[in-house]
């Protein structure tokens, strides 16, 4: 399973070399679901979000999708194979990105509430077949930002002296 503690970013890298590792020919699959639905946030699509389900019993990579201009996605195990473990799975939804351009690297901050990504609440139960599986999002409460340091804690100093 996936150290809920790294930034989302170094996440998904490794879980895209595991997924090119694994879609070569003669892999072993686990039992697979195919997975697709929709993300909104307060009725209102999420584009270009990131949709991982992680195994909850933590024995194979996770699944991860990408939703489109309507907040649609669909969820890929490993190259050339759709779906995601069936059983119940942990799931994390995030906007952060980082993007390298020809100048350098930019950030896309998350707009997400934690309680969906690195804090996530959310699980979803895959079964065989198809699975419809819709995450209707509510703003408010904490965003992390993968990276950046927590907000200073107001009140005493360390030396006691504020």
């Amino acid at each position: 399973m996936l150290n809920l503690r790294l930034p989302v970013v170094r996440s998904l890298c490794i879980v895209t070399a595991i997924m090119s590792l694994v879609g070569c020919g003669g892999e072993k699959l686990p039992g697979l679901g195919r997975v697709e639905g929709t993300v909104t946030m307060d009725g209102k699509p999420v584009p270009e979000a990131m949709v991982w389900f992680e195994p909850s019993n933590g024995k194979t990579a996770a699944a991860i999708g990408q939703t489109d201009a309507e907040g649609h996605y669909e969820l890929f195990f490993s190259r050339g194979h759709k779906g995601a473990n069936i059983g119940e799975n942990l799931v994390k939804i995030t906007t952060f990105r980082e993007i390298s351009d020809e100048n350098g690297n930019q950030v896309r901050k998350e707009t997400i509430p934690a309680r969906y990504n690195v804090k996530t609440e959310l699980k979803a139960d895959v079964k065989r077949g198809t699975n419809k599986l819709d995450f209707e999002l509510k703003s408010g409460g904490e965003i992390v930002q993968p990276g950046e340091a927590p907000p200073a804690k107001k009140g005493r100093s360390a030396t006691g002296c504020g």
